[in-house]
């Protein structure tokens, strides 16, 4: 397998080819754990490939890593050991992601996950479950609040500060996995949350929220009005468009700057130069607060080790609709979704690096398709934008769902020279790609059904379900066009 770095912002293998990866996140929330959840076995990786995918985004919990503090997880460890060798006899690249919702599952009293007890400190307050979606702890959770205030403030367990502690646990990953070839990167930690200073930060959306509805151009109070008082689910989240929810989270962006440049960055800039003091292999992929997801200014600095920028990092940044985790995601909006995405790739172009989305998508349904057409627009704007993605998230029987009729589905995967542009046409089934060739180079293209092409090309995978892989050289100005056959 080719190694993987980065290059402003493209992904680039060994050959200089720009890289393009498509996955899925698969996960295990669960506490005390001997082994991770998913068997990920010979039959998986090869209907993996044939769907066209080539990365997992693994999510992986302290808790489950470290359940006694000190300990790593022998058992569980190697099971990862043995997903990471499936990997690579498959071509399938593996970013470590350390996972935490809610901050911590606090011994099952809480719906979320992350760190262990005894790395929980909450000053007395208890954690609570939800009424109605997962989410709500970080909105009201006092215990959820003052255990991420205990982290950033690097507050000591047993004389050592929780931050030194989970740094350790990162630099036993990076000596353990940083030679491995499937390797990817390491992604430090799933969607950081501010702690007791969001509350301010939700003050401030709710008083934007307020005035954007009160008074901006982007709201039809009219429509709105007449929606609600037809109790039409549909219109009214229609008329909250993604101009309104700009607006609403920039009154946000000030006081998150404050949590990216003061703790977050300087976390990111430490627990990177921890793994770098075990392997200079791997992409460091720096992600953005919980708040970020819908909009809000992200202001992190590039990742520096020791001083001195990190040459191989990424932004991995996720977003969902609003709708996301209830019943109401039927409706889900692509004009709000790619007006967060388009803050993120603001984000991209000022921090001159790769993209690779780590998380979008949310139906927790794999046979509704019903939702299709919002995802569509989603992966037409990350082609736009050359960004790879990665589904949230996989279920045992996702490589055989209707869901693959949406995420198999042709895309460039190495080009040799400079990529200008692809796309997939699904009305008329054409894939274009344009790029100017390096003739030393292969250009790989995944197609996910019988096709013609009047452009010369050699197999280089061909699948069961009808899906190949295709090796192009060329030089100089190209246009691929791949004519899909039903």
């Amino acid at each position: 397998m080719d190694r993987i770095f980065t290059k402003e912002m493209r992904f680039v293998d060994e050959n200089g080819r720009t890289r393009l990866f498509n996955g899925f996140n698969i996960d295990d929330k669960h506490l005390d754990r001997k082994e991770f959840r998913h068997n990920l076995d010979d039959e998986f990786f090869k209907k993996f490939k044939a769907n066209g995918l080539d990365i997992i985004r693994l999510a992986v919990t302290w808790q489950n890593l470290e359940p006694e503090m000190g300990v790593y997880n022998e058992s569980y460890l190697e099971s990862i050991d043995r997903i990471f060798d499936m990997a690579e006899k498959y071509g399938v690249y593996i970013l470590l992601d350390m996972h935490q919702d809610l901050y911590s599952g606090f011994d099952g009293k809480s719906v979320g996950d992350g760190a262990p007890s005894w790395a929980s400190i909450t000053d007395g307050a208890k954690p609570r479950k939800p009424f109605f979606v997962w989410a709500e702890g970080y909105f009201w959770g006092k215990a959820v609040h003052r255990a991420f205030d205990h982290f950033w403030d690097n507050s000591p367990v047993n004389g050592e500060g929780i931050q030194d502690r989970y740094r350790k646990l990162w630099k036993m990953l990076a000596d353990r996995y940083g030679n491995k070839n499937a390797l990817f990167g390491f992604d430090l930690m799933n969607e950081p949350f501010p702690g007791s200073d969001s509350k301010r930060m939700f003050i401030a959306l709710i008083g934007g929220a307020a005035k954007v509805f009160l008074f901006s151009g982007d709201i039809n109070r009219c429509s709105l009005l007449t929606s609600v008082i037809r109790l039409d689910m549909p219109g009214i989240l229609n008329n909250i468009t993604g101009g309104a929810m700009a607006k609403i989270a920039g009154h946000v962006d000030k006081l998150a700057e404050q949590f990216d440049l003061n703790k977050y960055s300087p976390f990111l800039n430490k627990t990177a130069s921890a793994i770098r003091e075990k392997t200079s292999n791997g992409i460091i992929m720096m992600e953005q607060s919980y708040l970020c997801n819908v909009g809000v200014k992200q202001s992190v600095p590039p990742i520096t080790v020791n001083g001195v920028r990190e040459p191989n990092q990424c932004y991995g940044p996720h977003s969902y609709d609003m709708t996301v985790d209830t019943p109401l995601y039927k409706y889900a909006n692509a004009d709000r979704v790619k007006t967060f995405f388009s803050q993120m790739r603001n984000a991209q172009e000022r921090l001159n690096i790769p993209v690779i989305v780590g998380e979008w998508g949310g139906n927790s349904d794999n046979s509704d398709t019903s939702w299709f057409p919002h995802a569509f627009e989603l992966l037409d704007f990350f082609d736009e934008k050359q960004w790879g993605q990665i589904y949230w998230t996989f279920k045992d029987n996702d490589l055989d769902s209707p869901l693959m009729e949406m995420l198999r589905r042709t895309h460039p995967v190495a080009i040799a020279g400079e990529l200008k542009s692809y796309g997939y046409d699904r009305e008329n089934k054409v894939f274009t790609l344009k790029y100017t060739g390096d003739s030393k180079g292969e250009t790989l293209i995944y197609v996910h059904k019988p096709f013609t092409t009047d452009i010369k090309y050699k197999t280089v995978e061909k699948y069961d379900n009808g899906s190949s892989v295709i090796s192009i050289k060329s030089k100089g100005e190209t246009e691929v066009k791949i004519q899909i056959e039903e």
